[in-house]
């Protein structure tokens, strides 16, 4: 009788913390981060880039139906035309007062022909820290590690790819940490 009282005890307890989690969307606008942000919110993504800078906005999206997404635009050198790229948050878990760790998987169409950089399908941990009202991405990086973008707050890249070559056929297998923190993203009105 005392194992049974126990096992049915420790079930409770088990479908408490399940119910007590949040959801992705939940964790999401807990952190702050539903609507629009950029790290310069004055460059405008529908202008045409200048000078190799283009606008560009990140929109988190958390409805109280379906999954979360982000919305990435990005300008170009076209006047009025942008590239956009979507992804669907599966998980969203604060892991401290300051950092969310979201797990997303880009939408097709694909992005980019460079292979080292995110693809349609791919599933990508991604980890910001907000300092302020503000946020940086902390790590981004393929769920295998494969590919990584952010780590411990600094770009990563793959080195120029060996000669002859001007781009990289196959994934490469290092990869370079940045003397750059990543860039603070600060909230756009619009």
């Amino acid at each position: 009788m005392r194992g049974a009282t126990l096992g049915v005890i420790v079930a409770c307890l088990i479908v408490g913390r399940a119910a007590a989690a949040e959801s992705a969307a939940e964790a999401i606008r807990a952190f702050g981060l539903t609507g629009t942000w950029s790290v310069d919110c004055k460059r405008d993504p529908y202008q045409a880039c200048e000078n190799n800078r283009c606008g560009a906005r990140l929109t988190y999206i958390a409805s109280s139906s379906g999954a979360p997404t982000i919305r990435n635009v990005i300008g170009t050198f076209t006047p009025g035309q942008v590239r956009t790229f979507i992804s669907t948050i599966y998980s969203a878990t604060r892991i401290a007062d300051d950092k969310i760790k979201i797990v997303s998987v880009q939408d097709p169409p694909p992005s980019t022909t460079l292979i080292w950089w995110r693809q349609p399908g791919e599933v990508w941990e991604i980890v910001l820290l907000k300092v302020g009202d503000k946020y940086r991405t902390f790590s981004a990086h393929r769920d295998d590690w494969k590919k990584i973008e952010v780590d411990e707050g600094f770009e990563v890249r793959p080195p120029p790819p060996p000669p002859p070559a001007q781009m990289y056929v196959d994934l490469p297998t290092k990869w370079l940490r940045g003397k750059n923190q990543t860039p603070l993203f600060e909230r756009c009105s619009d």
